[in-house]
């Protein structure tokens, strides 16, 4: 399953996410999310209209890789996920493991 398969808000609350990676990404950028700066923007620009049914494809790595960072990578406090993304840490982790989970995944990255 791809982000077609989520609600409206769900997808909305993955898109939030995505933005808010240029909040705690600069020079190790494509260090930490294995995508640069161009392949996030280029999701964002195309959103909703983004093909991740390729698990290796571009779309499917911004996605995985940005979520995954933000929940378990960089240490973004909880007050931080609500003023980026107007939900909790709890929040974005439900929506990215149904994400994760329709797509045939056993596990999100950090658990």
């Amino acid at each position: 399953m791809t982000i077609k398969s989520l609600t409206a808000e769900e997808r909305d609350i993955i898109l939030r996410s995505l933005s808010a990676t240029f909040e705690y990404f600069d020079f190790d950028f494509q260090t930490r999310l294995s995508v640069d700066e161009d392949a996030v923007r280029g999701v964002i620009s195309g959103w909703p209209n983004v093909d991740d049914s390729d698990d290796d494809g571009e779309p499917a790595l911004v996605i995985n890789n940005s979520l995954n960072d933000l929940l378990y990578g960089v240490g973004v406090k909880d007050e931080d996920f609500i003023r980026l993304t107007g939900v909790g840490r709890a929040e974005i982790l439900r929506v990215y493991r149904k994400w994760a989970v329709e797509r045939g995944w056993k596990s999100t990255g950090g658990h």
